[in-house]
């Protein structure tokens, strides 16, 4: 049998370890599902200044977002690949508009009814113009 002193100086020592480990863990930063990039600051300033980032500068900002993500590693938030469609749609980029919206759709299922009618409307829109 082991003394009672030993018994307890190793659930001391087990306590502290789990104390230090809560505390280590506490302190860490979590790390977030998905990667916004620039995206979250670009709507933001353009409700301060409507017009103030016209379809073409969107679309570059969210084409490097999308690559930084890969780079990173990280999923791509959800509504980028629609914002972006929607950016090509008013660049008059149907096919890569669509294109878009259906990798929005891809990647997140439970916008299936919103991307859908986006899609609805953007055929609709071009058949009008045909």
């Amino acid at each position: 049998m082991k003394p009672t002193s030993v018994i307890n100086s190793s659930k001391a020592r087990f306590s502290l370890l789990g104390i230090i480990l809560f505390a280590l863990v506490g302190c860490s930063a979590p790390r977030s599902t998905f990667y916004w990039g620039e995206y979250e600051s670009m709507l933001y300033g353009m409700y301060l200044e409507p017009g103030s980032a016209d379809s073409a500068t969107q679309i570059a900002i969210l084409q490097e977002d999308i690559q930084k993500s890969k780079s990173m590693g990280m999923r791509i938030a959800p509504g980028i690949h629609a914002h972006l469609g929607y950016m090509y749609a008013l660049e008059g980029n149907m096919p890569q508009a669509k294109a878009e919206l259906i990798l929005e759709k891809n990647l997140f299922p439970e916008s299936a009814t919103l991307i859908d009618g986006m899609l609805t409307r953007l055929e609709e829109k071009n058949n009008d113009a045909i």
